[in-house]
């Protein structure tokens, strides 16, 4: 007997197409009004990135990239989220050494997007935040800290469990480690030892090049 194949996967990203192509008719109506059309831009922006998003689960190919582009694309979807307006200034400042790359590119920018989305979150009335990224011999050590109220401390040893949060799903952070660790990675948390917000610090190994193959 022939075995079924499993089509769970693909059949739900065929019914989020479908939300994305709604998506993207609702941006195309807001596009013919002048006042909507940085709004209409920010969700073409996003739906283009849950198409592609939705293309490498399902490829084969885990793809890599440079950490300052992985970091630019989550900047840039963190950005989006806020055109609304309906927080505080969020500003980033970022330190990164040129030369790190990294592979499951869309993986690192959920990490990325998730931390930056807490950071959001504890900074209703805006802020700063700072990423640096550093290479660690074999390893690249990278830091996201926040200018909010910090951790606090009876659930830092727990933070990355799934739904421990004062705020939101309690998901993201876990999701974080999650993939870290899929990357032979460690994420730690802690609050800064100026006592101005959190930090997050990944220790994650550097994708090695590929060794050319003597003639």
């Amino acid at each position: 007997m022939r075995e079924t194949q499993d089509l769970t996967l693909p059949c739900l990203v065929h019914d989020l197409n479908n939300v994305f192509q709604t998506l993207v008719e609702a941006a195309d109506l807001l596009s013919t009004d002048p006042r909507w059309g940085s709004l209409s831009a920010a969700i073409l922006r996003s739906v283009e990135r849950g198409k592609n998003l939705t293309t490498t689960i399902l490829s084969a190919d885990e793809g890599s990239a440079g950490f300052e582009s992985i970091l630019n694309n989550a900047i840039s979807f963190v950005e989006d989220s806020l055109i609304a307006g309906r927080t505080g200034k969020i500003l980033f400042d970022c330190k990164v050494d040129p030369g790190i790359e990294l592979r499951r590119n869309w993986a690192w920018e959920r990490v990325l997007i998730n931390l930056f989305s807490n950071a959001v979150r504890v900074m209703p009335e805006g802020g700063t935040i700072y990423v640096s990224a550093r290479r660690m011999e074999d390893d690249a050590a990278i830091m996201v800290r926040d200018e909010g109220p910090g951790i606090a401390p009876e659930i830092l040893a727990d933070i990355f469990k799934p739904h421990v949060s004062t705020r939101g799903s309690g998901l993201g952070l876990h999701i974080v480690e999650t993939i870290v660790k899929q990357e032979d990675g460690s994420v730690r948390a802690s609050n800064r030892i100026d006592g101005r917000g959190a930090e997050f610090t990944i220790r994650v190994p550097l994708r090695k090049p590929a060794l050319l193959a003597r003639v």
